[in-house]
């Protein structure tokens, strides 16, 4: 049941249901000849203030508007309320009839699955879905400020190892550990994703120069050089760096994940644990066209395991492209391009990715 409550033309209670008393947590003696402020959220006042106004002077016989109510013991509570004037057959007003709907769980509700939608469920970061909007609000402040913004790919060198010898348990522990680290050294104008899998992905704002660009990438990652403590055992785990600077209003979408995605693999080709700036000199989505090396070179871990260097990114790409076919098996850079281009268009990540829940 909606809460009732009857008001003279002062804002005073004449009447009110048990409905509203419990709502507010108040007895009728202490709502009734009161005035409805004592239990109004102190920065809302205003709000019914302008309501009740429009209603006496005439101009409306009903207004809608949401506001917090105070119970009384500090509890806030959020209504959606409307306020209706009743008049006698001269049309002068006799009294206000405001009925109140609490609304307070349907928000946290509403709230809890806006942020399901836009945050990655295991580290609690936006995902590409807000990351995609942040984009885009950057580039519209950049078009009318001037400056720059940078994109910064992220992926762990060598995590699969992590998953593989103590388990993939401890690797979500590790990258809920790497993001709080990262959050360390996030400036309050930046956003830091979770890109998917391994890969984190930040948007760098209103640079000063775009050598800054690389400022932001070393802090993010000089905190990697303290070693993690996870189930016991010390991890020690590095990452690559793909950085796109941007002038203006920047690059699409998909266009700028390529572009970032060259450069990462230009910092793995020099040995991994580094970031690099994209340039025109890096095609983008060569390596995407090539083969690993008939005989990559080997790296052994901290086990001496012997392992491919690029096996692990090839695996990643293959996954990201979503095609059951290995992306070796493309013909041309051309081939790739296009195929990425029908996965991963702007629809992927806007309204239908709002629709699920889940992390990115």
């Amino acid at each position: 049941m909606a809460g009732t409550i009857l008001v003279d033309l002062e804002d005073k209670v004449l009447e009110v249901n048990d409905a509203f008393c419990q709502m507010v947590g108040r007895n009728r003696d202490e709502i009734v000849a009161k005035c409805s402020e004592l239990f109004t959220h102190p920065e809302d006042r205003s709000i019914s203030d302008k309501a009740h106004h429009r209603l006496t002077s005439g101009e409306l016989d009903q207004v809608s508007y949401t506001k917090r109510y105070l119970r009384k013991n500090g509890q806030v509570i959020d209504a959606e309320v409307s306020k209706s004037a009743v008049r006698d057959a001269t049309g002068s007003t006799l009294y206000f009839v405001t009925s109140v709907r609490d609304v307070t769980k349907e928000r946290a509700l509403n709230a809890q699955l806006s942020h399901q939608a836009l945050h990655d469920s295991l580290t609690g970061l936006p995902n590409r879905v807000l990351f995609e909007n942040r984009l885009s609000q950057a580039h519209a402040r950049t078009a009318r400020r001037g400056g720059w913004n940078a994109v910064m790919l992220l992926d762990l060198d060598d995590f699969k190892e992590v998953n593989d010898s103590l388990g993939h348990l401890v690797g979500d522990e590790l990258l809920v550990a790497l993001a709080r680290r990262f959050e360390e050294v996030t400036r309050s104008s930046d956003t830091l994703c979770r890109f998917g899998g391994d890969e984190f992905i930040y948007l760098a704002e209103e640079l000063a120069s775009p050598a800054q660009a690389e400022e932001v990438a070393e802090r993010l990652l000089s905190v990697l050089a303290k070693p993690f403590s996870l189930a016991g055992t010390k991890v020690q785990q590095h990452a690559s760096i793909g950085t796109v600077v941007l002038e203006g209003t920047g690059k699409a979408w998909t266009e700028l994940i390529g572009d970032a995605d060259a450069a990462l693999y230009e910092a793995k080709r020099q040995g991994k644990g580094r970031h690099v700036v994209f340039t025109s000199t890096m095609p983008r989505g060569q390596r995407l066209a090539l083969s690993p090396p008939a005989d990559p070179p080997l790296v052994r871990s901290g086990a001496d395991t012997p392992r491919s260097s690029d096996t692990a990114h090839w695996d990643r790409l293959n996954s990201r492209s979503g095609s059951p076919v290995p992306l070796r098996r493309y013909g041309s850079v051309e081939d790739v391009g296009d195929n990425l281009e029908a996965r991963e268009s702007p629809d992927r990540f806007s309204s239908t990715a709002l629709t699920g829940l889940g992390p990115s």
